[in-house]
């Protein structure tokens, strides 16, 4: 294969790929929001994840 010809394909293949991530992030974009529409709550820290914070910045005060 000539230099002309391969570079014609790298070209193409480039083109490809370039839409192929175009596509990949338009994807994860639309379940990002997914997500954060169906479970914003997740986002919130449980009880218990707030009692342990808490009880490791007492800690940390303490060792002061």
């Amino acid at each position: 294969m000539d230099y002309k010809a391969k570079l014609q394909q790298l070209a193409l293949e480039r083109q490809n790929l370039q839409i192929a991530i175009y596509e990949i992030n338009g994807a994860m974009k639309l379940l990002e929001q997914q997500i954060l529409e169906t479970e914003p709550e997740s986002n919130q820290p449980s009880s218990t994840e707030v009692i342990t914070q808490q009880s490791k910045a007492k800690l940390l005060k303490s060792k002061e």
